[in-house]
């Protein structure tokens, strides 16, 4: 057998009961175990199971007597993975180990990056949710990695939003923009090109010391500086930008991790900032759906979905909710002279007018042509004039304007129908009244 002793691969030979009977000398440096003669591999290693995601272990005797072929991984300093090849050698089998850890990671990253990309679809999770899910895979997959975090870019700050292996007040601290840039520390260039970063100790603990020393009581504290031993940042880019950072960590050894590890970390930096996009995505749908083209202002399906949900505030916090029905008198006759774009104007200076005279917690809306309306929590029936004559005063069109006390028992449907009869009514009266 010295043509097998040669081999770069884990060749083992079993006999007919499945115990080991001879190792070449690569199988012996994998096995844990200075005596494994006599012993069957299935005290180390552990068959993929197709349907999990990750390894599960089995029962003992998963080989049933003989070998299979198939994946196995042996959990040594971080899960290896192996193919197993078979061949009949003198009255047993050599068993033949070929490692396929880096593509097995891989691969378990871009299923990762499937699964993610079909909640977005299907939106099933929050994105909290799915950004914990993406640490998850990651510390979980990731050669190396015992704990990690995940920071998003909020008002110039990165927040953490999702932590493993650390305090859960992690998540109450943020970090500056430019603190976390000089932490990263490879430059702006490389910032903005995603690029992993290692980082081991005792660097980590030096960087730390000398860009952000104002949080260094917090990163002791909640953060286990001093046990880390190595870092993996990986800028979260999106369309240009860095939104966010992810940080895998090993807290056994500097060289926890190997080359593939940056590549596989930034696999899943990519994960999030593809849910990160998908996110801003579905929200300008949706704010395309709820929103006039015209005047930005929300459209009659915002408002349906507005009106319920301020009713029952106001009715659990006992305080009047008032419906405005707004109508711009002559816009027809403003479009037959001048044109549409003048018609269009007008439209667009009544909304602005709207928002620059309402208070900012009131809710506006475009529900047809020249028809307007707002909603006003806390506002009584008694104040409604004098909002009015606010509006007209600052504009010169005229304006129409019919208000309704909404009741418990009202639907936006027969609100509408009383404040457009108000509106209606007061067409006809002198400007500056209103007939409530």
């Amino acid at each position: 057998m010295n043509w097998l002793n040669q081999l770069p691969e884990a060749v083992v030979w079993l006999d007919k009961e499945g115990q080991i009977g001879w190792c070449n000398p690569v199988a012996a440096a994998l096995i844990p175990d200075p005596n494994p003669l006599g012993k069957r591999l299935e005290n180390w290693f552990q068959p993929v199971v197709r349907e999990s995601r990750m390894h599960e272990p089995m029962n003992a005797g998963w080989w049933q007597g003989s070998p299979q072929k198939g994946l196995l991984g042996i959990a040594v300093k971080r899960w290896r993975w192996f193919q197993v090849s078979l061949a009949p050698f003198k009255n047993g089998q050599l068993c033949i180990l070929s490692e396929v850890t880096r593509e097995y990671n891989q691969a378990l990253a871009y299923h990762s990056s499937l699964e993610v990309l079909s909640s977005l679809l299907t939106q099933e999770e929050k994105l909290e949710e799915l950004l914990m899910r993406v640490l998850q895979t990651a510390v979980e997959v990731v050669p190396g990695a015992e704990a990690g975090s995940l920071t998003l870019l909020e008002n110039g700050e990165f927040r953490f939003v999702a932590q493993i292996g650390f305090e859960d007040s992690l998540i109450e601290h943020s970090l500056g923009y430019n603190h976390e840039l000089a932490w990263y520390g490879l430059g702006e260039q490389d910032w903005l090109l995603g690029k992993p970063r290692l980082l081991v100790s005792p660097h980590i603990q030096e960087r730390t010391k000398n860009h952000i020393s104002h949080e260094l009581d917090m990163f002791n504290q909640v953060g286990k500086l001093e046990e880390l031993k190595a870092t993996v940042t990986v800028p979260i880019v999106l369309q240009g930008q860095v939104m966010g950072t992810l940080n895998l960590d090993s807290l056994t050894s500097t060289e926890a991790f190997p080359p593939e590890s940056l590549a596989i970390a930034q696999t899943f930096a990519l994960q999030a900032a593809t849910v990160l996009y998908g996110l801003l995505t579905r929200r300008k749908l949706s704010e395309l759906a709820l929103s006039d083209a015209l005047t930005g202002l929300g459209n009659r399906h915002a408002l349906k979905e507005s009106f319920p949900k301020m009713k029952a505030q106001a009715e659990r916090l006992d305080l009047p909710l008032t419906l405005i029905y707004w109508d711009m008198d002559g816009l027809k006759r403003l479009n037959d002279q001048y044109g549409h774009a003048a018609g269009d104007q007008a439209l667009k200076i009544l909304a602005n007018t709207l928002r620059s005279v309402f208070r900012q917690e009131d809710q506006i809306f475009r529900i047809g042509g020249d028809e307007f309306v707002s909603l006003h929590l806390a506002l009584p029936l008694s104040e409604v004039p004098e909002m009015v004559r606010r509006v007209r005063s600052a504009i010169h069109v005229e304006v129409s304007a019919g208000a309704v006390a909404i009741t418990p028992l009202q639907d936006l449907q027969a609100a509408l129908g009383q404040a457009d009869q108000a509106m209606y009514k007061d067409k006809r009266r002198v400007r500056n009244s209103l007939e409530l």
